[in-house]
């Protein structure tokens, strides 16, 4: 099943169960294996279909669960906390770097104002 007819499915399935599909509704039900770009399209695309159109579409019990995915597929949790402790510390450094960047903008600010008020003396 391709990924549009996987979003396709998913938002049959939401609307089945008498809420509107949005983004948000379908991510939960198929996960974060689907791009972004790809669910915004499905997404159009079920809204666009007229109602009539939906029992063509495949239904979600056919899109295989996460727990049908191969162990050695998904991540390690030893791995997952490494790769959140290294993008703390990335986060970190970069706000380490945001905050003297504004430290310096302000200093060439108040050269800059020293300069000028010199000028208009």
């Amino acid at each position: 099943m391709s990924p549009i007819e996987q979003v396709l499915a998913a938002a049959k399935s939401i609307a089945n169960n008498g809420h509107t599909p949005s983004l948000a509704l379908i991510k939960s039900r198929l996960g974060n294996s689907i791009p972004m770009p790809t669910l915004i399209q499905g997404l159009q695309q079920f809204k666009a279909l007229p109602k009539s159109e939906w029992q063509h579409l495949p239904e979600l019990t056919d899109i295989p669960s996460i727990a049908d995915v191969p162990s050695h597929d998904q991540p390690d949790l030893a791995q997952v906390i490494q790769q959140v402790i290294t993008l703390q510390q990335h986060i970190a450094q970069l706000t380490q770097r945001v905050t003297e960047l504004e430290h310096q903008a302000q200093n060439n600010m108040a050269q800059s104002n020293i300069i000028n008020n010199k000028a208009d003396q």
